[in-house]
């Protein structure tokens, strides 16, 4: 069976990190996520499988969002948004997808976002492709996206929750703040947490 190479890069900040140009670079605080997941029967040609990744990547966002404490990558402020910037080669006898996804606590308006928007024009200038366009998430006035520093599926924002969450013990990323939350996140869980290869952490 055909299976796909997909490198997810997630960046973020820590409430230790200096809040300058510091806080960047090669050892910038991230996690790089090695998943090995296979193509379905029905995902032949270059378009499905394009298509069928875009439904993979909604699926294990969540994982990919409360997997740690993570502030925002420009500032001080805690991430409630993660924006994805991906890169393919599946034209590729073995087919490689690198997704940047970036933790922010605005994607849509404010400096962050405009620091969003100098990271896709990088990415733009390394690939040669046009810079994606940032979406403009949709959200009722006056409501807050869950911080990733909260639990996967109750989204507890309390201090005394969020200070004791736990890993999944396979995959070593998303986290729960009870048994019972894990178990009821299990069956959407489980194709990510049975694809993970590799985990790598850079949080010093």
């Amino acid at each position: 069976m055909a299976y796909l190479e997909l490198l997810v890069i997630v960046y973020g900040s820590c409430s230790r990190d200096p809040n300058d140009d510091d806080r960047f670079g090669p050892e910038q605080r991230r996690v790089e996520i090695t998943l090995n997941p296979t193509f379905p029967d029905n995902a032949k040609t270059i378009v499905q499988r394009h298509k069928w990744l875009q439904g993979f990547l909604l699926r294990i966002a969540k994982d990919m969002k409360h997997n740690r404490n993570w502030r925002c990558e420009f500032c001080t402020k805690h991430a409630r948004e993660t924006n994805w910037m991906n890169t393919s080669w599946m034209h590729l006898p073995q087919p490689r997808v690198h997704c940047y996804v970036h933790s922010v606590c605005n994607a849509v308006t404010g400096p962050c976002s405009e620091q969003l928007r100098l990271a896709s024009a990088e990415i733009s200038r390394l690939t040669g492709m046009p810079p994606a366009e940032l979406p403009q998430i949709p959200s009722k006035k006056g409501e807050k996206f869950p911080m990733s520093s909260s639990c996967a599926v109750c989204h507890n924002e309390a201090d005394e929750s969020r200070k004791n969450l736990k890993q999944c013990a396979k995959c070593e990323l998303t986290r729960y703040c009870s048994v019972d939350c894990q178990r009821a996140d299990w069956t959407r869980h489980k194709e990510c947490c049975k694809t993970v290869k590799e985990v790598k952490w850079h949080w010093n």
